[in-house]
């Protein structure tokens, strides 16, 4: 077999004169390349020993659960009545500003007999809500349960939470 020469300004020679500069980048590209393994490697590593070598996590003990009695779930069993009514005097109220007004009558029914109740500051905390609702929210019916736990909040307030069982409307009228 002939040796074939190599002219210079040939692909061929290009090829083996640019031997030298590859051989010369070849440990450049080297070493980016443990740069960038290097750290990967490493956190493989200890990630790989912390998950083969961790002790898994105690099981949890069991709770016991008690078992409901008959009292707490019996279909019988009705919440105690407040032992005394307490009739309040009808009031007349504004509502809106197109003089429409509320006439509302209320009792209170309460736990214990002759109960220390401020029936002004009472009647000042039920004026004072009552005044401050628009007329389309009393003439919506949904909306009355929404008022007697208002008024129920307040009367608790005024009298205490001990004392105010319910709050009863017993007159309701809207007039335009």
């Amino acid at each position: 077999m002939a040796l074939m020469k190599k002219k210079k300004g040939t692909p061929a020679a290009a090829a083996t004169a640019g031997d030298g500069e590859a051989a010369a980048a070849a440990p450049k590209k080297s070493s980016k390349l443990v740069a960038i393994l290097g750290p990967v490697l490493i956190f493989a590593a200890t990630f790989g020993a912390t998950w083969f070598t961790a002790k898994p996590a105690p099981a949890p003990a069991p709770v016991a659960v008690e078992e409901p009695t008959a009292a707490t779930h019996s279909a019988d069993w009705k919440p105690p009545k407040p032992e005394y009514t307490l009739a309040m005097e009808p009031m007349t109220i504004t509502a809106g500003t197109r003089g429409q007004t509320l006439r509302l009558g209320i009792a209170i029914e309460v736990w214990e007999d002759d109960p220390e109740i401020d029936a002004a500051r009472l009647r000042d905390a039920f004026t004072t809500y009552l005044r401050a609702l628009d007329p389309a929210q009393l003439a919506d019916p949904s909306f009355h349960m929404r008022m007697k736990r208002a008024l129920l909040h307040r009367a608790r307030v005024v009298a205490g939470p001990d004392v105010i069982a319910d709050v009863l409307i017993t007159d309701f009228l809207l007039t335009s």
